[in-house]
């Protein structure tokens, strides 16, 4: 027990240092989740009504990477925290590498960079979660499947006016 409450307050700490969030954990839903041979993701709750992916890796990530996770893990982001506080991140990378990539053409929407987006560095990963599928997935090393980790089933509801 005195491991989880120290390894919650670990997630605290990095999440503030990566993210510039000042986040309190109240439940941990699924605690070291593998998502492939380097990366775990801890999946918890800091509100009701608000949950959160945070994901770590002994290698580098991309956005990408994170999102690929995601689906196979049955979840359904809401946003993709972006490092430092920096809303522009994944933005900007973006721009930079279609510029490295076509350094002639002009930029003539977001979606010319959508893919771009994907490839900016991004370990560790915080997500907001939007939706569970019904349950919770692992990815297994043997098998190289994803299997059922946990039942859990979670949809956010916005008020939009």
């Amino acid at each position: 027990m005195d491991n989880q409450i120290y390894d919650d307050t670990i997630i605290e700490r990095n999440i503030a240092t990566a993210f510039g969030l000042k986040l309190n954990i109240s439940d941990v839903i699924a605690r070291d989740v593998s998502t492939g041979y380097t990366s775990t993701a801890t999946v918890f709750k800091t509100s009701p009504n608000n949950i959160f992916v945070f994901i770590r890796s002994q290698g580098t990530m991309l956005l990408a990477d994170v999102q690929k996770m995601l689906r196979g893990m049955n979840i359904d982001a809401e946003s993709f925290v972006a490092p430092h506080g920096d809303d522009d991140y994944f933005k900007r990378i973006g721009v930079q590498k279609f510029k490295d990539m076509f350094p002639g053409k002009h930029i003539m929407s977001d979606d010319d960079t959508r893919y771009y987006q994907t490839l900016a560095p991004y370990s560790p990963a915080l997500i907001r979660v939007a939706r569970i599928k019904g349950d919770i997935r692992s990815f297994h090393f043997e098998s190289k499947i994803w299997r059922k980790v946990r039942d859990y089933s979670f949809s956010k509801i916005s008020l939009d006016k």
